[in-house]
């Protein structure tokens, strides 16, 4: 092994779990069965992250939709009200007190566009802002069409057209509302709540590595969780559910806490452990994150004198080792 080369954190997590299993991984290029199920269980559980982002997608466009639609609906049939009943409202006057309501209801999130702190809150006021102007655009030009026609026989047709479009603004309502349901129970299965998901580990399309040249240090954590302006990873285990979180794992977890510090210089609250059926919040504390760097020290230590033997006397460890044929220390 390289002494100055980049550190993992699943070497980290192996060399916690044992340095000789950690030696020899990076010998052996053979791949077991144990290995060859845990990236199709990685592979299915991205697939199912990646499908809530999916699902919450489809659900803004059919609002989107549903909005339009709702609108063109409400001016359609206010325009067939206009052809049959000009004469009593004066429906013009109306359309253009509508119409600037609108463009100061416009006006009004674009201030608060401007005084908002988060990128994603500007981007939905800046949605609210176009819809308004939208509106308020098509108002004023109906109150125009309204204030020179006027036909019993035309105010039909528009009202047909107008339930044509309340049809499918419900069309588009429907499949917005089953993209949530189907996001928010897969949000509720994983755990993750409201919090945004701003990166997924995709083993078909590999994303970006968090590096940290300072300790050289790399990896990728299964997915990362945006809450309160905090960068939370996630690891996830397909395989067995242990009662609680195992100490190699809890220190995979904290070195992504790590490099997701080093990445946008603030340090996560905690990172989260899933297992099958349990989750735990591993503390990213000042002591865990020396016990992080206290282990590249060794590792790299171990990398010069190449002097590495097992650390344990549990045979449970040396069963589910996935590097137990070719260990020569393992136990019986």
């Amino acid at each position: 092994m390289d002494p100055t080369k980049d550190i993992s954190a699943s070497e980290i997590e192996k060399f916690a779990y044992c340095p000789l299993s950690w030696w020899l991984s990076d010998f052996d290029d053979e791949q077991t069965p144990e290995l060859e199920e845990g990236e199709k269980k990685h592979k299915r559980m991205s697939k199912k992250i990646h499908d809530i982002l999916t699902h919450e997608e489809k659900a803004k466009e059919n609002e989107t939709n549903v909005l339009y639609f709702a609108i063109a609906a409400s001016m359609v049939a206010v325009l067939g009200l206009a052809f049959l009943y000009r004469p009593v409202l004066d429906i013009s006057m109306i359309l253009g007190v509508i119409s600037l309501i609108w463009l100061l209801a416009a006006v009004y999130f674009l201030y608060r566009a401007e005084t908002i702190s988060t990128e994603s809150e500007k981007l939905l006021a800046e949605r609210i802002i176009l819809v308004f102007a939208m509106v308020a655009t098509i108002t004023a030009a109906f109150m125009i069409i309204f204030a020179l026609i006027e036909d019993a026989e035309l105010a039909e047709i528009v009202g047909s057209i107008a339930l044509a479009w309340l049809v499918g603004a419900t069309f588009f309502l429907y499949h917005s509302l089953r993209y949530m349901e189907l996001a928010a129970m897969a949000r509720e299965k994983h755990g993750i709540g409201s919090s945004d998901i701003v990166y997924i580990d995709e083993l078909d399309e590999r994303p970006k590595m968090f590096i940290s040249k300072r300790f050289g240090l790399r990896g990728r954590p299964d997915y990362v969780l945006l809450a309160d302006d905090n960068h939370i990873p996630v690891e996830v285990k397909t395989g067995r559910n242990p009662r609680g979180p195992l100490f190699s794992h809890i220190l995979q977890t904290a070195t992504y806490c790590l490099l997701l510090e080093e990445e946008y210089g603030k340090p996560p609250p905690f990172g989260l452990l899933r297992y099958e059926s349990s989750q735990h919040e591993i503390d990213y504390t000042p002591d865990l994150k020396k016990l992080v760097l206290s282990k590249l020290i060794e590792m790299r230590e171990l990398m010069e004198t190449r002097n590495v033997h097992r650390n344990h006397n549990r045979k449970g460890k040396c069963i589910h080792c996935s590097r137990r044929s070719k260990c020569h220390e393992k136990l019986a």
